[in-house]
Parts: C-alpha cells; sequence; structure tokens
C-alpha cells in the first residue's frame, strides 16, 4: 500500500529534483493532516509485518526491485522527509515536530547504501490528546531538521493544516491523469464505536419496547430473531427522532478525498443523519450484539449491510439508513408482511419501514456486486468492520459521558 505512494513525494511537494545532499518534506495526505487517520491507525501495521530492530537500523528492504524506493525508519508512518544523493555509510539523523500536535520525533542511523533518494520516517510522537480535541480546522507549522555525518542540513518550516477529527479521508489521488489512486476507506470503520457509553444505554431501551426478550446475536441461529433484534434497535431510533440530514461538506483538499462524519453522541443529540452518520450509528449498536456489519459504500452514497447468520451460506442484507425519519409507507407499504407479534401494535408502521428499508439496501448490493469486487472502482465499497477492527483500525472515542 505504502511504497506507490511514496514515490510522489515530488508531485506533492513541489515536482522539483534538489541539489546533492537535500531533502524535501512530504505526506502522505499531503498538506492536510487527519487527525481521525492518526488515532485509528495508531496500530496498524499496513505492511502486514513486524519490524524488529534490526530493520529500523537498516533499510527494511536492501535488494530493492526497480523503481521501489528504500525506506528507513516506521515504514507505518504518515509524514516524513525524501532524502537526495546519500552516500553509503552516511550517518543521518531527521527530526520532525509540528508545534502542539506533534512532539519531537527522531530517527538515527547508518545509510545501508548510495542512494539517489531515500524515504525516512521517524517514529511520529503525536499528541493524540490533541488531535482528539481537534474539531475545526486549522493551520500548523511543521519543522524538519536533517544532519548528514554532522553537516546540518538548513531547516525547513512547512504549514500544514489539521483537519477535524469528523473528517474521514478515504481515498488520496496517485495521478490525475491516469485516474490512479489510493483506498482509505477501512477508515470509517473508525467511526463506528461499538464500546460507546451511550450504547448499552439505547440497548436498554429497546428491550422496554418488548419487541425482543435480550439481544443474543446469532445465538438462537434463527434469522427472524436476528431480524427482530435489528427491528428493536431500529424502532428506538425512530422514536428518538433520528431523521436523515444531508449536511456532509467538507472542505476539499487536492489531492485527498475526504468526508464530515458525526459521532454517534453528535447524530442522536442533534436527531440528524446523513447517510454515513445514521450507518456508523446503526452499525455500531449491531456491532455490540454481536452481529457482523459493513459499510457499503456507492458513487455520492453509503447504507449499512448485516449479515443475517454466521455461516458461509447466510445472506447478507443491506439496510438504508436515510429511512429511518420514515414514519409510515402509507400505501406503499400496504403489501408488507407483519409479524402477528407486531401486527396491530403501535409499532406496525415502524416494522413496515425497516422491512423497505431492508428491501432498498438489499437490491443496492444486489446491482453493485460486480463493482463492489473490481480494484479499480474507488466509489464502490463494502468495508467490514470485523476485518477492520483486525487491521487495527481502532473506535475513535467521542469523549462523551455515559448517557
Amino acid at each position: 500500500m505504502r511504497s506507490s505512494l511514496l514515490l510522489l513525494a515530488f508531485a506533492l511537494f513541489g515536482g522539483v529534483r534538489l541539489s546533492a545532499q537535500s531533502f524535501e518534506p512530504y505526506s502522505y495526505t499531503e498538506r492536510d493532516l487527519f487527525p481521525s487517520a492518526l488515532i485509528s491507525t495508531a496500530t496498524v501495521d499496513w505492511n502486514g509485518e513486524e519490524e524488529t530492530a534490526e530493520d529500523q537500523k537498516t533499510d527494511d528492504d536492501p535488494e530493492l526491485e526497480e523503481g521501489e524506493l528504500a525506506v528507513y525508519g516506521d515504514e507505518n508512518g504518515w509524514i516524513g522527509v525524501a532524502l537526495y544523493d546519500v552516500a553509503a555509510d552516511s550517518e543521518v539523523r531527521v527530526e520532525i515536530s509540528i508545534d502542539g500536535f506533534l512532539n519531537p520525533s527522531v530517527w538515527e542511523g547508518t545509510m545501508y547504501d548510495d542512494y539517489e533518494e531515500v524515504a525516512i520516517y521517524p517514529k511520529a510522537a503525536w499528541n493524540f490528546e490533541a488531535l482528539h480535541k481537534n474539531r475545526e480546522q486549522r493551520p500548523v507549522t511543521a519543522t524538519f531538521k536533517v544532519t548528514i555525518d554532522g553537516e546540518k542540513l538548513p531547516v525547513q518550516n512547512e504549514t500544514f493544516t489539521i483537519r477535524s477529527l469528523n473528517d474521514c479521508p478515504f481515498y488520496v489521488i496517485l495521478d490525475k491523469e491516469n485516474d490512479e489512486y489510493e483506498s482509505y476507506s477501512e477508515l470509517f470503520a473508525a467511526y463506528v464505536n461499538e464500546n460507546h457509553p451511550w450504547v448499552d444505554g439505547l440497548l436498554k431501551e429497546a428491550l422496554a419496547t418488548g419487541v425482543v426478550t435480550g439481544f443474543t446475536g446469532y445465538q438462537s441461529g434463527d434469522p427472524d430473531e436476528v431480524l427482530a433484534q435489528v427491528f428493536a434497535i431500529w424502532n428506538v431510533l425512530q422514536k428518538r427522532g433520528v431523521r436523515y440530514s444531508d449536511i456532509s461538506t467538507t472542505t476539499p483538499s487536492e489531492w485527498v478525498y475526504s468526508q464530515t462524519v458525526r459521532f454517534l453522541d453528535d447524530s442522536i443529540d442533534a436527531t440528524q443523519a446523513n447517510c454515513v452518520d445514521g450507518t456508523v450509528l446503526m452499525a455500531s449498536i449491531l456491532r455490540k450484539i454481536g452481529l457482523n456489519v459493513y459499510l457499503v459504500m456507492v458513487p455520492g452514497h453509503c447504507l449499512l449491510a448485516f449479515d443475517l447468520g454466521e455461516g458461509d451460506d447466510d445472506p447478507i442484507l443491506g439496510l438504508e439508513t436515510t429511512m429511518l425519519g420514515e414514519k409510515d409507507l402509507g400505501d406503499a407499504g400496504k403489501d408488507i408482511e407483519v409479524p402477528e407479534s407486531i401486527a396491530g401494535t403501535p409499532n406496525e408502521a415502524s416494522f413496515k419501514v425497516l422491512a423497505a428499508a431492508i428491501g432498498v439496501g438489499t437490491q443496492t448490493l444486489e446491482e453493485n456486486a460486480e463493482a463492489f469486487d473490481d480494484e479499480e472502482e474507488p466509489n464502490f465499497e463494502l468495508i467490514s468492520v470485523s476485518e477492520a477492527r483486525e487491521m487495527g483500525i481502532m473506535p475513535i472515542a467521542s469523549g462523551r459521558e455515559k448517557k
């Protein structure tokens, strides 16, 4: 994932080849830094390999293939320097800091070989508390210092923009002319927070409706029981008045596509949710009760999907969360079959809306099945939250107390 982005150092920061023993700052997300990505991927190994102490001292892959860029330091880092025309056995020191957000972070080591260009990533000492509190974008100064064999190169200061914690990057453009990109869509899973302190309260409300007697996930092995649990949660969110609101504008970036995402508590407080907000809200609660959930990305839209059972042959159902605000389908819902336990109760209209939302969502899944499998389609993604967690993408804590 990282190798192709490393070759963008010139494109992102000027594109001009520098003189001998010089350096250029660069970042995977250009001059925008996204706290959501920095926090949620703090434990992610993008390369799928654990580095040894020796790896940190020398080039991680001394036998480079043609076109590969030598990388020293933390290959999972987001910010580093490109160093030019460095001789073998050179002693190099790189230090990067950002006022208030990145404590001085240093890499020191010896070059394994002669390099026309080499990337160096100090292990970043991010101030996660400050990143977590940042809800409005702001400019910051990043300071880059490089020393080679005791000689200090001129210090470089670059202005970066720290984005809001609610801004989620989902892909980086590599080459505009050839439509090349690097997907980060898994980062949306960071806004799914099954550990949020409000989830238990919502589940308690759902139990109080009497729709189900408990939340057992897939333990019953009965698809109808799984759907009943989904309905109990859907019903409570409807009663809380959560409805669709298309508020998703974020400041654009030349190289990074991003989306504003509300946290679970913000959506509930505001009783508003755009397609992504409503999806991560539902996904958070369904994941808490043990269901396998997916974030479904199609052009300009996001919806939810969930496994109806744990078996390989059990279907995946879509759920159009923008329909949460619908109270009654009227004549459109007259042919929807309602379980006897719900028919004639105040919950009947809510169940019909859920059934319709599942119908719409599942149809979206079926219509775009091939596109989800096409790696060259950046706008079509079926993101498994479970797989994102296995990668190391953690939920972003909202900082709110129980309610």
